[in-house]
């Protein structure tokens, strides 16, 4: 019976118990309170008494919860008495999630996910579509890559919802950033124009905002643009919060000078780059890191050290160009004048006139 709601249901959570169990009972009745939270994720919760099939699982000790996605068990390692602690742990985004599949949600969790997801990629679809199931298999081979990149994608089947967000024609692919939707307008079965379109700077950037990044879409932007900005910080710390949110208001000025600011939550990842402490400010012009070491108490001050740095490269360059320039024609002299030597050394001296006629005068004599 159990085998075939697993193969059924998208997402199943399995309460294993046995019989004479005073702390089975207490905590069913404990998890019984989030049943109807479950209801509302999409998350189906049943109640087994079965040694042996509870042994499949590797379980060896009751009571146990075990939440099938999509038939893949996974196992609760944490406290079953706390069911506040079980509820977070199903709805989890990392739980839910499986390798090389794009997950389904339903109206509730797509809207907890845009709260969470800086990045979201939603795939709007029909039942019953042979295009729609095409296309999805397309997109879940690029799934893990945009994962890489800090992209979550999901799928929903629900009208209304596509309704909501105004999707009129399906299937479609709408890119969330912090609840910005755009709508991709390209061949959504070619799966690497979609990822180039997802990890595109333009698609992703908000404006007077400055985007976080993870170290993949850094690498990348590090790749594509000569000049770029980032602000290393903590989360939840005051301090980087309040950094941040100056820094914010100097955003338009440094895309005037083509600066890509962006933002990173990653001490360790800071430290490679030179930082010590957070938070910082490294500004690479490509990909070669200058660590800003003055105070970060006033955006202007840092706004005048990011146009002194920016302008100051030009210069340098110039100079370099005409360096190169004037060493060239140095090497250029050099050669010619090495050249024009060994031609006059190696040239063969002409006859004297004397030594042209002596020979006929012997003969004449």
């Amino acid at each position: 019976m159990l085998e075939s709601i697993v193969q059924e249901t998208q997402y199943l959570a399995v309460y294993f118990y046995k019989q004479a169990c005073h702390v089975c009972d207490q905590i069913l009745e404990d998890l019984e309170r989030v049943d109807d939270e479950c209801d509302l994720y999409g998350i189906h919760m049943v109640k087994i008494q079965d040694p042996q099939l509870a042994k499949r699982y590797s379980i060896k000790t009751f009571p146990a919860l075990v939440y099938f996605r999509n038939g893949n068990p996974l196992l609760y390692d944490g406290d079953l008495q706390n069911e506040e602690s079980v509820l977070e742990w199903l709805i989890d985004d990392d739980n839910r999630e499986l390798a090389d599949e794009i997950e389904e949600v339903n109206s509730r969790m797509l809207e907890r996910l845009l709260d969470e997801s800086l990045l979201l990629a939603v795939f709007f679809y029909e039942e019953n579509c042979e295009e729609c199931g095409g296309i999805l298999e397309e997109l879940e081979i690029i799934d893990g890559e945009a994962d890489l990149f800090g992209i979550d994608m999901v799928k929903i089947s629900d009208p209304d919802v596509a309704s909501k967000y105004n999707i009129i024609s399906l299937p479609s692919l709408v890119y969330f950033r912090k609840r910005v939707p755009e709508i991709f307008d390209g061949d959504l079965s070619d799966e690497d124009k979609v990822l180039s379109w997802l990890t595109s700077q333009d698609v992703f950037e908000i404006k007077n905002e400055i985007d976080e990044v993870n170290k993949k879409m850094l690498t990348k932007l590090l790749n594509e643009n000569e000049f770029v900005t980032v602000f290393f910080y903590e989360n939840d710390v005051p301090e980087s919060a309040e950094v941040l949110s100056r820094l914010e208001t100097i955003d338009d000025e440094t895309n005037n000078m083509d600066i890509t600011f962006v933002k990173m939550a990653d001490a360790r990842y800071a430290r490679k780059w030179g930082v010590t402490k957070l938070p910082a400010i490294v500004y690479f012009r490509n990909k070669f890191p200058s660590v800003y070491r003055g105070s970060l108490d006033t955006e202007l001050e840092v706004l005048e050290w990011l146009k002194k740095t920016r302008f100051r490269e030009p210069e340098l360059n110039l100079f370099m160009y005409v360096m190169i320039t004037i060493s060239l024609a140095f090497v250029l002299y050099t050669i010619l004048l090495v050249y024009g030597f060994k031609k006059i050394t190696m040239t063969p001296p002409k006859p004297s006139p004397s030594m042209s006629s002596s020979p006929t005068s012997t003969s004449s004599s």
